[in-house]
């Protein structure tokens, strides 16, 4: 649960800044807050699931996206289209792409969880992949491999326990 307070502090420090960035890029000074709630309800969502590198940043891009939307929603409902070019504030805020640093981080991470996913044995690696990489249900998973549910669950925790160790690890 770290991690979502820091979350919660990024919000509380930078929500005059959040609140200004949505009304310049949605044009909606009346929502302009609840896409900052928005954004940060999606994001401590995605944290409850897995560890979040740079939160500040995915906060940024959930907000840019979920205001960008709203202009366009406007702008329909308005019967307008949406050609105005993006607002200044928006333009001066720093690229969102990932760096050649972060891609090879990322890169190196993802190459670390398949090593560790090589080295589970062949039902905790079938149901790890079935519930993360096909969306299977625990309880698909428990009759595909002739175990209860709670062992389902248990070897895929199991996996996802495993993985993040050795993300921390390094």
């Amino acid at each position: 649960m770290p991690q979502r307070k820091v979350i919660a502090d990024i919000l509380v420090e930078q929500r005059g800044d959040l609140i200004n960035y949505a009304r310049a890029v949605s044009g909606d000074a009346d929502g302009a807050e609840d896409l900052v709630q928005d954004a940060w309800l999606r994001l401590d969502k995605a944290a409850r699931t897995q560890p979040i590198a740079k939160p500040t940043h995915l906060l940024w891009r959930i907000l840019r996206n979920l205001s960008i939307d709203r202009s366009r929603r406007i702008a329909s409902e308005r019967g307008l289209i949406a050609a105005e070019p993006i607002p200044a504030q928006a333009e001066q805020q720093p690229d969102r792409q990932p760096s050649v640093e972060e891609m090879l981080i990322a890169r190196d991470e993802l190459a670390r969880i398949r090593h560790v996913i090589e080295g589970f044995d062949a039902r905790k690696r079938e149901a790890f992949e079935m519930h993360r990489f096909e969306g299977a249900k625990l309880r698909e998973i428990a009759e595909h491999l002739g175990i209860s549910v709670t062992g389902a669950h248990g070897l895929v925790a199991s996996a996802l326990r495993d993985i993040r160790a050795a993300l921390d690890h390094d």
